[in-house]
């Protein structure tokens, strides 16, 4: 039998039975929409997540006051991190283009007029905008003679500008900073959002010894922020860095350091590896949909097969041999999770542009969802109809057209 008689004759077997079609459709509609969605959102976190590690920035080696595993800015209470640490390890290390310790305060308030909000605070050196690759977009940024006079002028994120501002030009006003007047001389350009999901552009910064004196009384530091001449020495500086600041701090094991070290590299790494790690969860919870649907699709042919016995006997009798018999149903079967399969890859892109809108979600739609929504239909497919096509084939002709 010809390729195009053979979908013609299975078509027709099917558009005569339409709702037990549907059914054994639905299944896999269900499943590769579900594979679909997560798909598309998983990419899209994905993406979005890279984009923000981006953000952190290429090149670099963090240093966080404070033990454990974790990376982020260290608790402010804690005190394991100085100055003499950062002047230790730029003495120490070659390559380390730029080196700029500072402060982090979350929640404090920010006034302007009868406006207020809360932004984090952070004490910075002039070498901060060069080690994050991140200047101003007008205005001028801290500098050493701000750091020489603890001066009480700030550069402010443009989110913080937006809430207190707006449209107005803030460079020359004057904020307070927990009833302390500090003179904005700047604005920094956007930089978005954080690998940990913060707003990069919701800070505030001012003078790293007007912070420590003026504002927080303290004497030490949260994180360094290093800047290497060559990426290629981001694991081989981290190490290094690791080394000094246990000496420094007289670590001997089993003491858990009191330091966190990190760099850009690690960070890709661990964000990676977790949505690999999510993907396969997923992915497996929509695998067991589809069996599930190629089971249901299994049972209800087995049940065609009974019902369609004087059909498949007079198909014999007419010279139809066993082959064409199995590959009737086998090929129906195929129609079957093919078609469910384009028609949950449509819905599934539907949702996930729902989902996007609606949540404000990033979502990926690309060419491999389509892919993988037939490559799996069609293994469901042969899967779910080879044991009902082999039964129909095997059916004698006389047995079967007397029902």
């Amino acid at each position: 039998m010809s390729l195009s008689k053979l979908i013609k004759v299975s078509f027709n077997g099917l558009v005569k039975h339409k709702g037990r079609t549907f059914l054994m459709m639905l299944g896999i509609i269900i499943g590769i929409a579900t594979l679909t969605v997560i798909v598309a959102m998983t990419m899209g976190a994905q993406k979005k997540i890279m984009q923000n590690i981006q953000n952190f920035g290429p090149n670099s080696v963090m240093i966080s006051a404070g033990g454990g595993k974790g990376w982020g800015p260290a608790d402010e209470k804690t005190t394991t991190l100085t100055l003499n640490d950062a002047t230790a390890i730029k003495e120490s290390i070659n390559g380390i283009k730029y080196i700029a310790p500072f402060t982090m305060h979350q929640e404090q308030d920010i006034i302007y007029g009868n406006k207020n909000t809360t932004s984090m605070v952070i004490g910075v050196t002039p070498e901060w905008a060069d080690a994050w690759q991140w200047f101003v977009a007008k205005g001028d940024f801290i500098s050493d003679e701000d750091v020489s006079s603890l001066s009480k002028n700030c550069v402010l994120g443009q989110t913080i500008v937006g809430e207190l501002f707006g449209n107005q030009n803030p460079i020359g006003e004057t904020v307070r900073i927990n009833n302390t007047n500090f003179k904005v001389i700047g604005v920094m350009k956007k930089r978005g959002t954080s690998p940990l999901g913060g707003d990069m552009d919701k800070r505030v910064s001012v003078p790293l010894p007007t912070a420590m004196r003026r504002l927080f009384n303290i004497t030490h530091i949260g994180m360094l922020r290093l800047y290497l001449d060559d990426p290629n020495r981001l694991d081989e500086v981290t190490k290094s860095v690791t080394s000094i600041l246990k000496e420094r701090h007289h670590i001997t094991p089993p003491e858990e350091d009191d330091f966190r070290v990190t760099n850009s590299i690690a960070i890709a790494k661990a964000v990676k590896g977790v949505s690999q790690t999510l993907v396969i969860l997923l992915g497996l919870l929509s695998i067991i949909a589809l069996l599930i649907g190629g089971i249901v699709i299994t049972n209800i042919m087995f049940i065609s097969v009974n019902e369609r016995r004087k059909e498949i006997g007079i198909r014999r009798a007419f010279g139809a041999r066993a082959r064409d018999i199995m590959n009737q149903f086998l090929t129906e079967a195929l129609i079957i999770t093919i078609s469910g399969g384009i028609i949950g890859t449509i819905l599934g892109i539907a949702l996930s542009k729902g989902i996007a809108f609606v949540k404000k979600m990033p979502v990926a739609i690309s060419w491999e969802s389509f892919v993988i929504a037939i490559v799996f239909s069609m293994l469901v497919g042969i899967l779910a109809g080879l044991q009902p096509a082999k039964r129909a084939a095997s059916l004698n002709p006389v047995d079967a057209i007397r029902g």
